[in-house]
């Protein structure tokens, strides 16, 4: 069996919604295979290094445990990077993200394709900050921080997210989706959870329900998209009053489901669509990562 190993990555965004492309990001590190994110630091708001004249940056770092080599590591963080739009188009430019492997192991790489440690890691309070958080030596990071005079603040992003996912059972069945990765992120963000259908007015547990012909129908064949649409309007609320651009929702629900929901047949079958709920928010410019 291949041994685990200890990486430590950077993560910064610059353009559209930061932290859609940030979280976006550590969601699909932590399901590539070989890899799982162990630790999460808080969010930073940081000046732009190198170039100046650009947007603010947000910057996290992430310890994971991997088993990929580190030029195989180094490809799946780039597939991810061109996944959410990266395109370098000149140095230390605007980016929707860029990830940078920091640490891997007590590995030391030194070619052009890859260098560990990262060769300018010493310089940047945007990669030094967050990683003392998580790195278990952060003796070594604290006195480079010295180096770099640029602003650099830690902030907590409110994001809105569907409560079973935090563990609340509340869902049709009576219990939860809880996703242990969004657990590791409570720590850096502050969560506004919602469950639609509940708000809304339906009980927990509750009968199943999909969407079929614009209208949410039991497996019982009582229409219930009335109480959908009221908790859809009630979470959009949550999300506005607290200022929220992004939310975290439960995949494939007929109230929370980004892209693909069950077709309305109750037969497991999937098609393209959104959930009341989402459909809502994206309206509402509020983007969605389905969980």
């Amino acid at each position: 069996m291949t041994r685990e190993r200890l990486a430590y990555l950077s993560l910064g965004s610059n353009m559209g919604n930061k932290l859609y492309y940030i979280v976006s990001a550590i969601q699909r590190i932590n399901i590539t295979n070989g890899v799982r994110v162990s630790k999460i630091s808080s969010f930073y708001e940081t000046d732009p290094w190198g170039v100046r004249d650009q947007d603010s940056f947000y910057n996290i770092a992430l310890e994971i445990k991997t088993t990929l080599l580190p030029f195989e590591l180094l490809r799946n963080l780039q597939k991810i990077e061109t996944e959410l739009s990266r395109k370098r188009e000149f140095r230390w430019g605007p980016r929707t993200i860029d990830i940078d492997i920091i640490f891997y192991d007590d590995l030391k790489i030194g070619i052009e394709e890859l260098t560990v440690p990262h060769p300018r890691y010493r310089d940047r309070n945007f990669v030094l900050k967050p990683m003392c958080e998580i790195y278990p030596h952060n003796e070594l990071l604290l006195k480079y921080m010295k180096r770099d005079s640029s602003k650099i603040k830690k902030i907590i992003p409110k994001i809105l997210v569907s409560s079973c996912l935090l563990g609340e059972n509340c869902n049709y069945k009576g219990g939860n989706n809880k996703n242990n990765l969004l657990i590791k992120l409570e720590n850096s963000v502050s969560y506004i959870p919602v469950c639609p259908e509940v708000m809304g007015g339906l009980e927990t547990p509750r009968i199943p329900a999909e969407i079929k012909n614009n209208k949410v129908i039991t497996k019982e064949n009582s229409d219930v998209t009335e109480e959908f649409n009221r908790g859809a309007t009630l979470a959009l609320g949550k999300a506005l009053e607290n200022n929220c651009t992004l939310a975290l929702m439960k995949g494939k629900s007929p109230s929370c489901g980004l892209g693909e929901i069950y077709s309305g047949d109750f037969t497991g079958k999937l098609v393209e669509g959104d959930g009341i709920t989402a459909k809502l928010l994206l309206k509402n410019k509020i983007d969605i990562i389905p969980v």
